[in-house]
């Protein structure tokens, strides 16, 4: 098993602290649409339903950092692309299909869309805690 760095094992949990305190301004506000609006129940129980499986989601994704955080644990995947579109939050993609993300933006020199990547993230959270480094690539390759 490959350890994480402090360094990343601190933005890991800093990136954590970020989606915890997120999902605590959810569930204020979905105790807020619970209690304080005076719409249908339909409405209330509509909106403070959708509060709580957001902040749900995003504590889950938190904790999942966490995780990596405390154990330390990374993987290594070969043959990882860039997604052309980075509007789904991921930002490459390993061929066995598991997306990979930076911890919050990309502090590493741009990545190519036609290379492929070997990668290093964290065993649950599947954020990168390493450099992206490209794969040697041959002409029957492409």
């Amino acid at each position: 098993m490959i350890r994480i760095a402090p360094r990343f094992r601190l933005a890991l949990a800093a990136k954590a602290g970020l989606l915890l305190s997120l999902s605590a301004l959810f569930l204020f506000l979905a105790q807020g649409a619970w209690s304080r609006w005076h719409w249908h129940l339909l409405a209330r129980l509509s909106g403070a339903g959708f509060l709580v499986i957001a902040a749900l989601s995003v504590a889950w994704a938190a904790g999942l950092g966490l995780a990596d955080a405390v154990r330390g644990q990374a993987l290594e995947g070969r043959g990882a692309r860039p997604l052309k579109s980075r509007r789904s939050g991921y930002s490459l993609r390993l061929p066995s299909g598991r997306f990979v993300e930076y911890v919050l933006y990309n502090p590493w020199p741009a990545l190519c869309a036609e290379q492929t990547y070997t990668v290093t993230y964290g065993r649950h959270s599947g954020v990168l805690v390493a450099p992206p480094s490209p794969e040697q690539t041959t002409a029957g390759d492409r």
